[in-house]
């Protein structure tokens, strides 16, 4: 059996400091809990930039610079001292953070082992819309799993859980214990055009990468709190109509889709816990597993070459492409 936990809480936001110093308390309150694998939200150090969806870009660009001059570098003194606090803690550590490379800024990721060695890092493959305006991209390399003594673990961020072809790379290289790193979910909370971005949608995205890969996934979020509504929404009041407090929706799933915690209350602070056993994706896979028995990489060939064709620096209309698949079937 294996202890994790997904964090859910509130970063001090735009601050690296602060969030620094909560990030080492909660790892030591999950030393204190026998917690073996401990998951941060999406770029949870220092926070994550929502004044980016409610106003131009240039508009936006107070907080677009604060996001960048608290960026931290892999190298750095922030995630030595995290180091050294998983260290203490006997604490596998998944760490979201905005990473800072020369004069870029990317949404990364790493894994901290219990000796406070980074084991592996990786940077979000493509960030989501608006999210173009703030970080890079990553390399496909990125698509990647350590072989740890607690299992196989991989981290996704966002709606990189979403792609398919990102869940089956993963898949394929045998992970068994998946992080998926969300933000808060209260931007537009409510809003029917926006049920996408909902926490009830994109869990239910971390529950079928559960259940579609056979594998754990714990569900980290971070919450927005009351104290920096004021800083995201740069004091204009109508934009504090689509911004809430709260967003928390941290949860953790089996291999078979099953939820294995209860949810935290929005607002607070807390960890989703719970006791895994790797033998359960043993039980999953005997019905389907999407890298072996279940899987036709014929198929795959076959829908990306057979009809998508080589990749096309100049497409032909859509109707045209139709019309080639069709005269091709003939």
């Amino acid at each position: 059996m294996v202890k994790v936990a997904a964090v859910q809480a509130a970063p001090v936001w735009m601050d690296a400091k602060g969030t620094l110093d909560k990030t080492i308390a909660l790892i030591e309150e999950a030393g204190r809990q026998d917690i073996e694998l401990l998951a941060f939200g999406e770029v949870w150090l220092p926070g994550y930039p929502f004044t980016i969806w409610l106003t131009p870009p240039m508009a936006a660009m107070d907080v677009v610079m604060a996001h960048r001059m608290n960026a931290i570098t892999l190298d750095g003194a922030e995630l030595k001292a995290i180091g050294e606090a998983a260290a203490r803690a006997g604490t596998w550590v998944v760490m979201g953070f905005a990473e800072r490379d020369r004069g870029s800024i990317y949404c990364s990721q790493v894994l901290i082992d219990d000796r406070g060695r980074i084991v592996m890092s990786r940077r979000k493959l493509r960030p989501t819309h608006m999210e173009r305006t703030v970080w890079g991209e990553g390399p496909v390399t990125d698509i990647t799993v350590a072989d740890t003594p607690l299992g196989k673990i991989g981290a996704l961020c966002c709606w990189e859980n979403i792609q398919p072809i990102n869940r089956q790379g993963m898949y394929q290289l045998g992970e068994q214990i998946h992080v998926a790193s969300w933000p808060s979910f209260g931007m537009f909370k409510g809003v029917r055009q926006a049920y996408a971005l909902s926490a009830e949608a994109n869990l239910v995205e971390s529950q079928s990468y559960a259940l579609q890969g056979g594998c754990f996934v714990l569900a980290a979020t971070s919450i927005i709190s009351e104290d920096s509504l004021d800083a995201i929404t740069q004091g204009n009041e109508q934009l504090r109509q689509l911004v809430s407090a709260g967003g928390g929706a941290a949860a953790v799933f089996g291999p078979d889709g099953y939820r294995l915690t209860d949810p935290i209350d929005e607002f607070t602070d807390g960890f989703a816990t719970a006791d895994i056993d790797l033998a359960m994706i043993e039980g999953a896979k005997v019905f389907a597993d999407p890298a072996g028995h279940y899987y036709r990489p014929d198929l795959a060939r076959h829908v990306l070459e057979g009809f998508a064709g080589p990749v096309d620096a100049n497409p032909k209309p859509a109707s045209a492409r139709s019309d080639a698949v069709r005269e091709a079937a003939e």
